[in-house]
């Protein structure tokens, strides 16, 4: 099959599954992030008083990245400091953190800016996971690396119980999920967890569809997978995974059958971004909202892509190279939910099919690919202050279809397990 392999392999018509919905509900924000801002504050709290007393709150407060703190503990107890709320510079700052929020949620903020409050530090940024692809060799990898981003550098993690290429990968509260796929032999539906705290994956339920190409989304707690493919169908099923039961159901199906689709939640909604409907690339996007479990067409692409990555970065949907029809492409294109509208950024330094994306401090990652020629280990990241990519290193194994990810863990958490086991020399 083509590098990209995100159609049918025998042209046969797209389909899609009449489910019935899953009407989901609110979720608590992730613990573990709570957990952390809950005991930095303890820690900032017991030296409040002298900064309080010295003049020096603001000083101190500005050191503190206020709109990186979960939601609820920013307005029920950061906000309820009486320290912060008598100094009108602190009260500022907190207006911006809860600014900073409502862009979350795709509300309009008159002149905000990005900052470098707005930025995680290094190590808190948590670790790039690339899970899965294949290579010039033909057989999809078991194997995961990880990057490290204050050494600026990747090591293999952990490898997976199953070889995956075209893999649905998310991280969602510390653990690292990846979902179907392809094992060189069949499509899979199965799902397995890697936790960094065990150092090791964990099969979990299965999909009810088996599908390769498909994309994940967390909104809430919950993770969908949309989409997807097999070689006989592309698939409009959307289902939905509950991380604490451990069950998958049915949401509403897309309007359209996606393929090599990209995915990412931004806001209330979850998007789908181009794919392919069996017969050809897609410029269309649509996104979800789970409270009316409802698919809804927002403005679509400048280009028709599949194969390509999606991510988020200040407010913003990125979409990131892919497939048109056969042909790889280098092109980016953002999107502003705050103003429907599409615009083209800087392209990549070169095209790439396949290729995995995710936000990591402040800036969008383009791991591996296809360029039309070869399988790409090349990494490169965009820098939206200055509208540019540029190459950042290199993973070891030639890859394309495999899922990135950001999993908030320590990297001194991860086991490097030195070259691992696939023995991936052929990039062609």
């Amino acid at each position: 099959m083509a590098p990209g392999d995100v159609v049918p392999e025998h042209g046969k018509q797209s389909r899609s599954k009449d489910k019935q919905p899953h009407h989901p509900s609110e979720s608590e924000p992730d613990g573990s992030f709570l957990f952390q801002a809950q005991e930095a504050w303890k820690d900032f709290h017991s030296s409040l008083r002298q900064f309080y007393e010295a003049g020096e709150l603001c000083d101190v407060t500005l050191k503190i990245r206020l709109p990186l703190l979960p939601v609820d503990f920013l307005t029920g107890t950061v906000a309820k400091e009486a320290m912060i709320k008598g100094n009108l510079r602190c009260r500022d700052l907190l207006d911006e953190a809860r600014n900073y929020h409502l862009l979350l949620s795709n509300k309009t903020v008159p002149d905000f800016e990005y900052s470098i409050r707005t930025t995680p530090r290094k190590h808190t940024a948590g670790v790039l996971f690339c899970v899965g692809g294949r290579g010039g060799s033909g057989d999809p990898f078991r194997s995961i690396e990880c990057y490290s981003i204050t050494k600026n550098s990747w090591f293999f993690g952990p490898e997976m119980n199953s070889r995956r290429r075209h893999v649905g990968v998310i991280s969602v509260g510390g653990k690292v999920y990846a979902v179907g796929g392809h094992d060189g032999s069949e499509h899979l539906g199965n799902m397995e967890v890697f936790d960094p705290l065990t150092n090791k994956w964990m099969m979990k339920a299965s999909m009810n569809t088996k599908r390769r190409g498909i994309a994940l989304a967390a909104l809430g707690g919950p993770i969908y997978a949309i989409g997807g493919l097999d070689d006989n169908s592309c698939f409009s099923d959307v289902e939905r995974y509950d991380i604490e039961s451990d069950r998958w159901s049915a949401v509403a199906p897309m309007n359209t059958p996606r393929g090599g689709v990209g995915s990412v939640a931004l806001g209330s909604y979850v998007y789908a971004v181009g794919g392919n409907d069996g017969v050809a690339s897609l410029s269309s996007v649509e996104r979800f909202d789970p409270h009316l479990n409802k698919w809804t067409d927002v403005r679509e692409m400048g280009q028709r892509r599949a194969g390509n990555g999606v991510s988020e970065l200040d407010g913003c949907l990125y979409v990131v190279g892919g497939f048109d029809d056969n042909s790889p492409l280098s092109s980016v294109e953002r999107y502003d939910p705050r103003m429907h509208s599409w615009e083209y950024v800087a392209e990549l330094t070169t095209p790439r099919g396949g290729v995995g994306v995710a936000t990591v401090m402040g800036r969008v990652f383009a791991v591996g690919g296809h360029n039309g020629n070869i399988y790409l280990n090349t990494v490169e990241a965009y820098e939206p202050r200055m509208n540019r990519w540029e190459l950042v290193g290199s993973v070891s194994h030639c890859r394309a279809g495999a899922g990135v990810a950001v999993c908030a863990s320590h990297i001194s958490q991860i086991r490097d397990v030195g070259q691992g086991s696939s023995n991936v020399v052929d990039c062609m």
